[in-house]
């Protein structure tokens, strides 16, 4: 079977929405790679616009990590599509402990991710002089998927309350929860500018 981005977008829709099981996971890192990529697309279309030589290489060396993000994004959409069956077959060889953590440490990778990119698209919200409302669209949807990775460790910390688990993946939970407040995502596009 291809890995789920290699699926187009209609065929990936509906392979989610017939499976036996959740892809939380999947659905999240895919979403947080379709917002880096419209970020992505709006620091490209700004480059070419820096006057200053140091602000259009901040341009460039943005875009640079933020394509490496959404490169590492769909790669974890495809390690996540495949998690179910990498956890049954660590759970029949009686590593069950090591595929539940291996199933804590995806959302951990997904929110991490879309927190530096995040950042990095606040960051270049002064770089930009167009697709401005382009690029809060994508901040937001970064903050979104964010969030849901977050909801999903803690759901598999819920599902699984091992000891080993919570004193490993709570002490993470806690930086993301307060990474996650560095975002600030406008509300609304009229009234922020």
């Amino acid at each position: 079977m291809k890995t789920i981005t290699k699926i187009n977008l209609q065929d990936l829709s509906f392979h989610i929405s017939r499976q036996h099981h959740a892809m939380a996971g999947a659905t999240i890192a895919a979403s947080a790679a379709l917002a880096c990529s419209l970020g992505l697309a709006c620091v490209r279309i700004n480059i070419e616009s820096q006057s200053a030589p140091a602000n259009r290489a901040l341009a460039q060396d943005t875009a640079a990590r933020l394509d490496a993000i959404r490169l590492a994004l769909l790669h974890l959409a495809d390690e996540d599509g495949a998690a179910i069956a990498v956890f049954a077959a660590l759970r029949d060889a009686g590593h069950e402990l090591h595929g539940q953590a291996q199933l804590c440490q995806l959302p951990v990778d997904m929110a991490s991710l879309g927190i530096e990119a995040g950042i990095l698209l606040q960051q270049a919200r002064p770089l930009l002089n167009s697709h401005q409302d382009d690029l809060e669209m994508s901040i937001r949807l970064l903050d979104g998927a964010v969030q849901a990775a977050i909801l999903l460790l803690d759901s598999n910390l819920r599902i699984w309350p091992d000891s080993k688990l919570l004193e490993q993946f709570e002490p993470i939970l806690a930086q993301l929860l307060a990474a996650i407040s560095s975002f600030h995502p406008v509300q609304r596009v009229r009234l922020s500018a």
